[in-house]
């Protein structure tokens, strides 16, 4: 915390760390109900840095944090106390089986993200990459306790749910003006129809291209690593190791990260000849340490504790990278490749 300024290192440890603190005794009743210890650190300069222009008192900042994980805390104590939430609870308890602890992560994000009723209000998730809840913050004035309770409560009941599937277009087509035969024109040499319409655009765009000029940004007015690595270009390499039976890949944008992850697990084949079924491979997303959300960079893909006798090519990868991700290979040695890709991933 070396970076904060002393005011705000005071009230950590007043609001935030102190057992006789309201958060810490709402912390204390959730952990002896669950029989988890509950570990939360956040990266304060970093919310400090993103959270600084709605809080010109500085002296309200970490009391205002504390506020949200106490409303948390206690929604959370509710829901678990209630015994129509039963099924609930026991899946709550599997998950946090895997660690043996309730970890909490504070994120910061764009204040018309979320919004309830009009109005901003924190909310929560399960990030199940990370076995943790994610608290995100609004980039809004506090909310009042009542509504924070209620929207967390609502949140915890459909955490666990899947998110729905957005709908892909089978096809895109494009369409022209109402009067575009009269925009229509056809080379006589080559037989190639253009319209009006279309060299207008490409004309345009030279000319805005022509116009450009490199100008080195103020960090300041920078997004947020995890928002500039959603914009191309997006880089993407894959190195393979036959020696050390492992690949890596690393890339620029987080989400061909996770497709290719969730693809090679749904696909893994399983030692059906051990008592728990490993998977032929190990498949791992290891998380950035630049940002201040949940962010990749890298797929550890690993056979080197398997017992089954399988190879592992990367010719799969490289055409999954090539002909699913329409990545362009720029480069490839036989051991390592990195590719590029120019066109904007829509979500």
């Amino acid at each position: 915390m070396t970076s904060l300024p002393t005011r705000l290192k005071i009230d950590i440890r007043d609001n935030w760390t102190k057992e006789e603190s309201t958060l810490q005794k709402a912390q204390k009743v959730l952990a002896d109900l669950i029989g988890y210890q509950i570990h939360s650190e956040p990266e304060w300069h970093m919310l400090w840095a993103e959270l600084q222009p709605n809080f010109p008192d500085m002296s309200t900042f970490i009391p205002s944090i504390s506020s949200i994980v106490t409303a948390w805390c206690n929604a959370l104590t509710t829901i678990l106390d209630d015994d129509k939430n039963s099924e609930w609870t026991e899946q709550l308890l599997e998950e946090l089986s895997n660690t043996n602890t309730l970890k909490i992560r504070l994120e910061a994000y764009i204040s018309h993200t979320f919004s309830v009723s009009g109005k901003d209000r924190p909310t929560t998730r399960w990030t199940a990459d990370k076995n943790a809840f994610t608290i995100f913050l609004p980039k809004a004035s506090p909310s009042s306790t009542s509504t924070m309770v209620g929207g967390f409560s609502s949140d915890f009941l459909s955490c666990f749910q899947p998110e729905p599937a957005q709908p892909v277009p089978l096809a895109t087509s494009h369409t022209l003006p109402d009067d575009s035969w009269a925009d229509i024109e056809v080379d006589s040499a080559s037989g190639k129809v253009d319209t009006r319409e279309e060299k207008l655009s490409a004309s345009s765009a030279a000319l805005m291209n022509e116009a450009i000029i490199d100008i080195i940004p103020d960090i300041n007015t920078l997004e947020r690593p995890e928002y500039l690595m959603l914009k191309p270009p997006y880089h993407l390499s894959i190195s393979h190791s036959t020696y050390q039976k492992e690949m890596v890949v690393q890339c620029s944008h987080p989400p061909s990260l996770k497709v290719i992850e969730g693809y090679l697990k749904r696909w893994t084949k399983r030692d059906n000849n051990t008592v728990n079924r490993p998977p032929a491979v190990v498949i791992t997303l290891q998380e950035s340490p630049f940002g201040l959300g949940l962010v990749f960079d890298r797929l550890h893909i690993s056979m080197q504790n398997s017992r089954m006798n399988y190879m592992l090519s990367p010719t799969m990868l490289l055409s999954f990278v090539e002909g699913v991700l329409r990545y362009k290979l720029t480069f490839g040695n036989g051991d390592t490749w990195t590719f590029r890709k120019e066109t904007e991933f829509k979500s």
